[in-house]
């Protein structure tokens, strides 16, 4: 009676012991997989994060920026937020004890591809250029065009430097996506310069302040921070009076004189031609 109890008894612990090796093989795969999942989800963002960031940022959705030159960046953005939607699909179905279906493994495999691929592809995020440059270039371009209107005094409209501003590369400011634009804002009956920010406007505005006898005006630009500085605590100020202007932070009792330089070029080629 107690050599069949034993057999049997043997035999249910052989049976279990089975089980538990088999529970345990398929526990070291679930974790191997999901961990070579996991490592994949992290290689794929650790590639896009960064320039689908950057790129974000340079929209300008909470307030004006200085955009970064991101290549391809509304792709690589997307790609980022594809791979974050499935590797959340795929750890949801782990978090169940679910077994992934193949279209998903597919697509998940395959949002990573398109993350390697798009990130190979577009080099590396170039910082943007320094601004003070193109807005150096705007103020002076804005100055000649208000020193052309000269007629006994400055009768300045806004809409007259649309063409000359046109000619100047704009700094990469960005609002809500859209790239801001060079444009003069006239404050009329002034008494010098504007030197701080007036609400509601964005860095590319040129404040062209006209004194109230309309001899003298005063131009400043408009930056991230405040007004153009062409060094600390000193601000680009183009101060113009009857038809010559000062160079950006200047002494306005050295003006320059554009149309005379270009004079003195012309003659000067006319006399080397002789």
């Amino acid at each position: 009676m107690w050599r069949p109890a034993l057999g049997g008894d043997c035999e249910n612990e052989r049976e279990q012991h089975r089980q538990t090796l088999a529970h345990s093989h398929a526990t070291v795969i679930r974790l191997a997989y999901l961990a070579s999942y996991a490592g994949l989800a992290a290689l794929g963002a650790a590639l896009v994060a960064r320039p689908a960031f950057l790129w974000l940022r340079s929209q300008g959705l909470a307030g004006a920026a200085l955009a970064w030159d991101v290549p391809n960046g509304a792709l690589l953005t997307a790609s980022a937020a594809l791979l974050a939607f499935l590797t959340l699909w795929l750890a949801s179905k782990a978090a169940l004890r679910r077994s992934p279906r193949a279209p998903l493994h597919l697509a998940f495999l395959l949002g990573v591809g398109i993350c390697l691929a798009l990130r190979s592809a577009s080099g590396d995020p170039r910082p943007p250029t320094d601004p003070a440059t193109g807005l150096l270039d705007a103020l002076r371009a804005a100055a000649e065009e208000l020193d052309r209107g000269w007629a006994g005094q400055y009768t300045p409209d806004a809409a007259r430097f649309s063409s000359s501003l046109a000619q100047v590369h704009p700094p990469a400011f960005r609002r809500h996506g859209w790239s801001l634009p060079l444009h003069v804002r006239v404050l009329s009956g002034a008494g010098g310069a504007q030197l701080d920010p007036l609400a509601g406007d964005d860095p590319c505005t040129i404040y062209l302040s006209l004194s109230r006898d309309r001899q003298t005006a005063w131009l400043t630009a408009l930056t991230l921070d405040g007004v153009l500085q062409i060094s600390a605590g000193k601000p680009a100020i183009i101060e113009a009076r009857a038809g010559t202007h000062s160079l950006p932070g200047g002494d306005p009792a050295m003006p320059a004189y554009p149309s005379t330089l270009r004079y003195r070029g012309s003659s000067h080629r006319a006399h080397s031609s002789r």
